[in-house]
């Protein structure tokens, strides 16, 4: 995932109109939250890839839009956030959901969006890992909203610059003319009254971070729950955070 998605440029793909009207409607949930912080860490897409690093407690906010949907292993960007927050410093985020591209999916014979179509983990999983890490009060909620697109060719070439496909068992190597015919066709069966809407689900969470109580690099597998993917959980070749 980090190969495909340094070839689509992340800083440019932090700009698409998705991840922009995702950020909107994050800083809509944000203008009901008192806070005034004195330290903060946009945490997004753009540093896909990157090493950071905060020393434990030293943050009062962090805010990331796009980066979970682009990751294999969520719980080991959660740890981090939640050891890099002070007692009471603000998490808020934005990802993907499990309904995401469903219905393209469906077209590709897709089902369990084990190959073609990645699936996402639902909310309410996302929320109980955040539980787990001491998180008070957390807050998960989704919305939808439609891709819409006037021909399969540009609805291929928007989706394929979001990003690649994680999925461990995905097809290797390049594909055939005839696949790249079969997508189109899956596309254009989505078209209704001459126009293709693709749903996607939108995922957004908050929470306020607890005391600290588990030393940093200590937190043992059994106070995480297991964030469930929809069909495999895709892998990447390198850290997450």
């Amino acid at each position: 995932m980090r190969l495909q998605l340094s070839r689509r440029d992340p800083h440019g793909l932090a700009l698409h109109p998705l991840w922009r009207e995702a950020e909107a409607r994050l800083l809509d949930r944000l203008s009901y939250v008192r806070i005034d912080p004195k330290s903060r860490f946009d945490h997004g897409i753009a540093q896909f890839g990157q090493a950071v690093h905060h020393p434990r407690a030293s943050l009062d906010m962090i805010w990331s839009v796009g980066l979970l949907a682009y990751l294999s292993n969520l719980r080991t960007t959660l740890d981090y956030w939640v050891s890099a927050l002070r007692p009471g410093g603000l998490l808020m985020f934005a990802t993907l959901g499990p309904d995401s591209f469903r219905t393209l999916a469906l077209a590709l014979g897709d089902s369990a969006q084990e190959r073609h179509v990645p699936g996402y983990p639902d909310m309410h999983d996302i929320g109980d890992a955040l539980v787990a890490l001491k998180i008070n009060n957390p807050v998960m909620d989704a919305e939808w909203l439609s891709l819409s697109y006037s021909t399969p060719e540009s609805a291929l070439t928007d989706i394929r610059s979001l990003g690649g496909n994680p999925l461990s068992d995905r097809p290797q190597g390049l594909r055939a003319r005839s696949w790249r015919a079969r997508v189109l066709e899956a596309i254009e069966s989505l078209q209704v009254d001459g126009k293709i809407s693709i749903p996607v689900e939108l995922v957004f969470g908050h929470g306020w971070a607890g005391p600290a109580q588990t030393p940093e690099g200590e937190i043992s597998q059994d106070q995480v729950q297991t964030i469930r993917w929809v069909g495999k959980t895709p892998k990447n070749l390198s850290s997450d955070i």
